[in-house]
């Protein structure tokens, strides 16, 4: 009986290893097809609705909690939120960076009802070439610029085909700047212009602090609820 069960063990191992590295296999290519689509453009269209994106890894419990937050420009009126938990692979994240956790940022999104004119997100994870923003900008076909407090959190981030794409973006009211990346279907400057327009009440943009509020207080719970999965 134990052997069976031992070798039953071991088939599931490889199993999920096998399963795993097909994984990676698949992100590595749709990371490959993102960077060739990757455009930094002026904005054509009139930005009215941004949606905040912000994200808290588990680590220990291989969770990553996302959430998603629409706000009005100008009023920064909240409009809707959405928020969810999905298992993630840290080792692979760790290899491939943000494209890990792009699906799920994804359907989060998608759970919002009102249209997303503009993308704004929280910049972190490890070292990858290639922006949060753009990942997201690329594969959803909207706008999109990431924001960190460190702004030399963003030098990983080069120049894009010769174009700038990184900025320490003083705000009135605040002696350290906000670093700001323009990641696809927006140039530098309106990456810059809009961060200034959603920042209200702290450096970040009103959009991801409100998603970043909302996904630690989620954390907090879900840590609660599952103390034996911190």
């Amino acid at each position: 009986m134990g052997a069976k069960t031992g070798t039953r063990g071991r088939k599931m191992m490889q199993e999920r290893n096998v399963l795993r590295e097909l994984r990676a296999k698949e992100l590595a290519t749709l990371r490959e097809r993102v960077a060739k689509r990757i455009r930094l453009k002026p904005l054509t269209r009139r930005v009215r609705r941004v949606a905040g994106v912000d994200l808290v890894l588990t680590p220990q419990a291989t969770k990553v909690h996302v959430c998603a937050c629409l706000m009005s420009l100008g009023k920064m009126e909240v409009l809707e939120e959405a928020i969810a938990t999905d298992e993630i692979e840290i080792t692979v994240y760790r290899d491939l960076g943000n494209i890990v956790i792009v699906p799920l940022v994804l359907s989060v999104l998608k759970m919002l009802k009102r249209n997303i004119d503009v993308i704004a997100v929280r910049e972190c994870g490890p070292a990858d070439t290639i922006p949060l923003a753009a990942y997201l900008g690329v594969i959803s076909g909207k706008p999109a610029f990431g924001v960190s407090e460190r702004a030399s959190s963003l030098k990983k981030f080069g120049p894009w085909e010769g174009e700038r794409r990184v900025a320490s973006v003083k705000l009135r009211g605040h002696k350290t700047p906000l670093g700001v990346v323009a990641g696809h279907h927006m140039n530098l400057k309106d990456a810059a212009d809009l961060a200034r327009a959603c920042a209200k009440v702290t450096r970040i943009p009103e959009p991801v602090r409100n998603a970043g509020s909302r996904v630690r207080a989620w954390e907090r719970e879900w840590r609660k609820a599952n103390p034996k999965r911190r």
